[in-house]
């Protein structure tokens, strides 16, 4: 078994996505109110911070995974063949709790290849190398890609002999709006074939003290973590933000069904931006949006898998419903 690494975020990738990058942020500090996607954040660094949000024990949604996949890992066992089949990890981060699943599969004498897919290259790096650490000899071969999830997919789509279980965690869905998440739900479908499945980790709704209590940590992790998003604007676009200069707060918004967290300017202030050649004004506590986390009925899972063209499999749940591990198959007909 090999355990292989490939970047596929280098030249004309690279560039495509740099500009992205700066499209983004124009877009969203031309906006009234500010908003900034928070996948901008996801640097080495910032895939490093999330890691440690999901050690937080106050982080329900990654608590209730962990405890999913210890309780369900032979419920997913079951839905796959004992065929040689693929699992595909879209935003692998570090795979502490993939691990959980795969050393499953290894232990019931499953042959697979697991492909974690990341748009940080230090984190795809290091779970290869740490996996191939773990198991060396063993009926799982790797293949980590620092790459976007499509691009990802696209560079493995050639080999269609594997039937694939592309996972999609830790409520990674609910940073889109619906419509957003709707059209990556079909595309993520497009990109498959029929008969493949997807496992797609939703955070439920729940009590507005429990999520306003799992984003606001008394440690400062998150704030740490959305004020990085600061550092890498200025680092990438040549932005003079004053991280010093802001604070970060998370609020449930019932409006949206989101938590939504915010980064407010604590004075009135300039940003100058090299790379967009542009001045960003700030009001003394304007808030900037950064993150947006959807919380979900069990309602609006099962219409989201339905009307995209899936069947669901199977409802993997925590013991007090918090959170919920979908399983659903791709159908064409």
């Amino acid at each position: 078994m090999s355990f292989e690494f490939h970047n596929l975020r280098s030249g004309l990738a690279t560039t495509s996505s740099d500009d992205q990058f700066a499209q983004a942020v124009l877009d969203g500090l031309s906006r009234n109110p500010k908003r900034l996607p928070s996948w901008l954040i996801y640097d080495d660094l910032g895939s490093e911070l999330f890691t440690d949000i999901t050690q937080l024990e106050g982080y329900h949604p990654a608590q209730c995974e962990f405890e999913i996949f210890e309780k369900h890992k032979q419920a997913v066992v079951d839905v796959l063949t004992k065929e040689p089949f693929r699992v595909i990890e879209l935003g692998a981060g570090d795979g502490r709790k993939t691990q959980i699943l795969l050393e499953h599969f290894i232990q019931s004498g499953l042959i697979f290849e697991y492909v974690p897919i990341d748009i940080s290259e230090g984190a795809v790096r290091n779970l290869v190398a740490e996996l191939e650490s773990q198991f060396p000899h063993s009926t799982m071969s790797v293949n980590g890609l620092a790459a976007d999830y499509f691009d990802g997919l696209q560079a493995i789509k050639e080999d269609s002999t594997l039937r694939n279980m592309v996972l999609f965690l830790g409520s990674t869905i609910g940073n889109m709006e619906l419509p957003a998440a709707e059209t990556f739900i079909r595309t993520l479908r497009e990109s498959l074939n029929e008969g493949d499945y997807v496992m797609i980790g939703f955070d439920l709704m729940k009590h507005p003290k429990t999520l306003y209590a799992a984003y606001n940590d008394a440690t400062g992790v998150f704030e740490t973590f959305n004020l990085h998003l600061l550092d890498v604007v200025n680092e990438k676009l040549g932005a003079n933000f004053k991280k010093d200069h802001y604070v970060q707060q998370g609020h449930y918004n019932p409006s949206t069904h989101a938590v939504e967290s915010y980064i407010y300017s604590t004075r009135e202030q300039v940003v100058f931006i090299e790379a967009l050649g542009r001045e960003f004004y700030f009001a003394a506590w304007e808030p900037m949006q950064a993150e947006h986390s959807y919380k979900y009925t069990q309602h609006e899972i099962e219409t989201l898998a339905t009307t995209c063209g899936y069947e669901i499999v199977k409802h993997l749940f925590d013991v007090n419903d918090h959170f919920v591990d979908s399983i659903w198959e791709v159908k064409r007909t």
